[in-house]
């Protein structure tokens, strides 16, 4: 009878390393394909709740846009009889084309208070409108007659509706209610302008929209998941946040913004100017400059020349980094020199409407002398023609990619609304 040695014994009940370490690389593929299961479900998941926080916020401010569009304004008619002295003289009266002009002022101002996207629009004050109005005379066989095509002969007189002294503590100023709901949600203890507060003002603004803003009769923040909401720079601010724990990003104005989608179209007007009152429509025919146009930043044509491109219809831009984290995308103006204005006040003096040809056209006469005013311009036409290099703009507008090498590959991932609009899955 045969006897087995021990080793011969063992080999038939033990595996060989052979088939251990087949065993460990079937274990590892199918935990990898797992893994990549397990993370692309949470990848979808992520996105999914991602597009539906954004169609929300964006369902909230389309609403508010489009009520903006009917709003009645608080305003008080200019004196219409104010003497100088002439013997002829009766009075002075605002053309409907100067009122359409001042209207279309305010209810940008509104948008910048109403739907701010900066920290720097809550802290100041309502703009200081003025109007020009026309004379109105007794000609010598005692008819009232006017000088509407003597522009020269036009008195400059300030709109009242919102106090433009307004400070930033309300104390009972007079300004848009919405605007005190948004002051009185800030921090008595936020330092403005500092890196913390202007990191992530766009979501944080976000979250003031939507924390006075209703839905169905609902509050819209109620509809907004509470994992969703924080505060990533802890300076009291709290923010919108994506399906991957980051701030949404969000541009009021995205005039440096072009959309892959074509979803835009630049040929269809301002929907907010229904009279083309904006000082873009008033270029003198000829004139050697055409500053008033609004700028195309893809057209990469001389900013100075004959045909100004006029105001187009802008909705605000939501729009989230990914999965990457990151934005790629221009939120502040960056100048010539390549400075990011995190800061930027569109309030500020040095981005007032200048009184000259190449801003006002055929509106300049009687206007110079007067006081320059804020002027809330959705194209920042003052700020590109201050940033010109050989007659092109130099720096980058809310909306452009960054100006970095990276900036085109961190694009690729971002959801935003415009997206949702074209494609809603």
């Amino acid at each position: 009878m045969r006897h087995l040695s021990m080793n011969q014994q063992r080999s038939k009940t033990a595996f060989t390393l052979v088939e251990v370490l087949v065993v460990i690389v079937i274990l590892s593929i199918m935990g990898a394909m797992v893994t990549t299961a397990v993370s692309g479900v949470t990848t979808t998941a992520k996105q999914s709740r991602t597009k539906t926080i954004i169609s929300i916020v964006d369902s909230v401010l389309a609403e508010h846009y489009a009520n903006l569009k009917y709003r009645q304004l608080p305003i008080e008619i200019p004196d219409l009889f104010l003497p100088s002295g002439n013997a002829n003289e009766v009075g002075y009266e605002v053309l409907a084309s100067e009122a359409a002009r001042v209207r279309l002022m305010m209810i940008r101002d509104l948008q910048r208070m109403e739907i701010p996207d900066r920290l720097s629009d809550i802290t100041t004050a309502p703009s200081q409108i003025y109007a020009a109005t026309n004379q109105v005379l007794i000609d010598n066989s005692g008819n009232v007659v006017n000088t509407r095509d003597q522009k020269n002969q036009r008195k400059v007189m300030s709109v009242s509706w919102y106090s433009p002294n307004a400070t930033f503590l309300n104390g009972g100023d007079n300004i848009p209610s919405r605007l005190a709901a948004y002051r009185n949600r800030m921090p008595a203890n936020l330092t403005l302008n500092s890196p913390e507060a202007l990191a992530n003002q766009g979501a944080e603004c976000l979250y003031l929209i939507m924390a006075t803003s209703y839905v169905g009769g609902s509050p819209a923040l109620e509809a907004i998941p509470a994992a969703n909401i924080g505060d990533t720079d802890n300076d009291g601010l709290r923010e919108i946040l994506d399906g991957w724990g980051n701030p949404l990003g969000f541009i009021r104005w995205p005039v440096g913004y072009f959309d892959p989608e074509l979803s835009i179209d630049k040929t269809i007007p301002d929907d907010f100017d229904l009279f083309r009152s904006d000082y873009a429509y008033t270029m003198v025919p000829g004139s050697t400059s055409s500053s008033a146009g609004a700028y195309d930043v893809l057209s990469n044509r001389n900013y100075f020349d004959d045909a100004p491109i006029k105001p187009w219809s802008m909705r605000p831009l939501v729009f989230s980094a990914g999965p990457d984290g990151e934005y790629g995308i221009t939120t502040d103006p960056i100048t010539a020199a390549g400075v990011s204005m995190a800061n930027y006040n569109y309030q500020a003096s040095n981005w007032w409407w200048p009184t000259t040809v190449d801003f006002y056209g055929e509106e300049l006469p009687s206007r110079t002398g007067n006081p320059t005013s804020p002027f809330p311009d959705p194209y920042l036409r003052v700020f590109v023609s201050s940033n010109l290099n050989n007659g092109l703009f130099a720096g980058r507008l809310p909306g452009q990619p960054l100006p970095t090498t990276t900036a085109v590959n961190e694009l690729t991932d971002n959801i935003n609304n415009y997206q949702l609009q074209v494609s809603p899955r």
